[in-house]
């Protein structure tokens, strides 16, 4: 139950003026110690919502949110199902897609990808490729017999630009009667892509009509490329439709084809996360130590109040109160510095790089130049009932420690 009288106290101990200087030293070091474990982890977890959201925008800008295959490989009468995804709830659109692993070369350098053989009219309901074409036409596509749209760093590895033909090798073979030979066609780069993501060294799009030429499917496609919504629901949305359609089809989602990635990012936020707490509990630890130190310093003003007629839970909550305002003191101001600092993350770095001439992102080297942050309230309030827990466990000790001094004891040498 609560106890104003006793509550009361403990606010008027802490803001008291301590007669023992070192007492005093390490209570600023405690609150410290809170002030910045509280402010790293906002900011660092910020910094990581901000990676984990840019690594989110440039990958699924190319890689669909789920995928709708046949059994056995060939998805025919394509047209109807791509009409019939938009009416289950949630998905917004089908594009037909034919492709799997080939081999890309221009006269030397070989490198291997993942060949995709789209529709640009259906392709632009569930992708952004075109928005991310930096060289070229991404609309000649369509129009050019056999072309090929390619990621800038294939490009750089091929040595290929806009107009130069490369060919296409499938891990397939062709008999005839000079003998057995790879399946191999030759493409013109019609247009260049960066999407700042590991995709542009390992992507290439062709158009419908030649990607079932090459792959000889026909009038079949390999399956659906599809669009939701929520890209976290895809999953099971594309299972609803396909027990909808009685289970005849393979689904699969994002988090199936590039979950690994974005699984290695959580991961990272997660150990990140629990090495900064580490610096909240230390100075938990330091108001242990603190509030120890003050019940001492305060036994025979504790035998006083127990005279007066102070129960022990009384005395109990004068020290748990003291231990809560200095974890929320630190936890509050820790908030106030953290929260600016990651909203503004980007712009800091950028300072401190002119001011010091030195480049925390080569933009030659990493696919991004600045530090990305999103800064997440539900973190935030995380991050702040945690710390403020630890700081009222870290109060229980000490506390139960005052309740236990026994008045005649305390006075006895007063």
């Amino acid at each position: 139950m609560f106890q104003p009288l006793a509550a009361f106290i403990g606010w008027r101990y802490t803001r008291s003026r301590r007669r023992d200087h070192f007492i005093s030293f390490i209570a600023l070091i405690s609150l410290l110690g809170m002030v910045l474990g509280v402010a790293a982890l906002i900011v660092v977890m910020s910094v990581m919502n901000g990676f984990e959201s840019e690594l989110r925008g440039r990958i699924l800008a190319l890689v669909p949110h789920g995928f709708i295959e046949s059994p056995d490989g060939k998805l025919r009468d394509w047209q109807t199902l791509a009409a019939d995804v938009p009416h289950t709830a949630g998905l917004i659109a089908a594009a037909p897609f034919v492709g799997g692993s080939a081999m890309l070369t221009n006269r030397g350098p070989v490198r291997g990808v993942q060949l995709w053989a789209i529709d640009t009219a259906y392709e632009k309901q569930v992708s952004d490729i075109g928005r991310h074409v930096v060289d070229g036409h991404y609309d000649n596509l369509p129009t050019t017999p056999f072309g090929i749209v390619i990621g800038d760093i294939l490009a750089r590895h091929l040595g290929a630009m806009v107009g130069d033909s490369i060919d296409v090798i499938l891990p397939k073979v062709t008999v005839t009667p000079m003998g057995v030979f790879p399946r191999q066609k030759r493409f013109t780069v019609v247009a260049i892509f960066r999407s700042g993501s590991q995709l542009d060294g390992s992507t290439a799009f062709i158009n419908l009509n030649d990607g079932q030429r090459l792959y000889q499917m026909g009038d079949a496609v390999t399956g659906l490329r599809v669009a939701a919504k929520d890209l976290f629901a895809a999953g099971p949305l594309l299972q609803r439709w396909n027990t909808a359609h009685g289970d005849k089809f393979v689904v699969r989602d994002w988090s199936q084809t590039q979950g690994s990635l974005f699984q290695s990012v959580r991961m990272e936020k997660t150990m990140v996360g629990l090495l900064l707490f580490i610096i909240v509990g230390i100075a938990a630890f330091n108001i242990v130590s603190i509030l120890t130190m003050m019940v001492s310093d305060k036994r025979s003003d504790i035998a006083v109040l127990r005279t007066m007629g102070a129960s022990p839970r009384s005395i109990m909550i004068v020290f748990m109160v003291q231990g809560a305002v200095i974890g929320l003191s630190g936890i509050a101001i820790g908030a106030l510095i953290g929260v600016p600092i990651a909203l503004n993350a980007g712009a800091i770095v950028e300072v401190l790089e002119k001011l010091f001439g030195a480049q925390v992102f080569d933009p030659q080297v990493y696919f991004i130049s600045r530090i990305p942050s999103v800064v997440v309230p539900g973190d935030i309030v995380k991050i702040c009932i945690a710390a403020w827990c630890l700081s009222l466990l870290a109060a229980i000790y000490p506390a139960r420690r005052a309740a236990q001094i026994q008045p005649a004891e305390a006075l006895r040498y007063e």
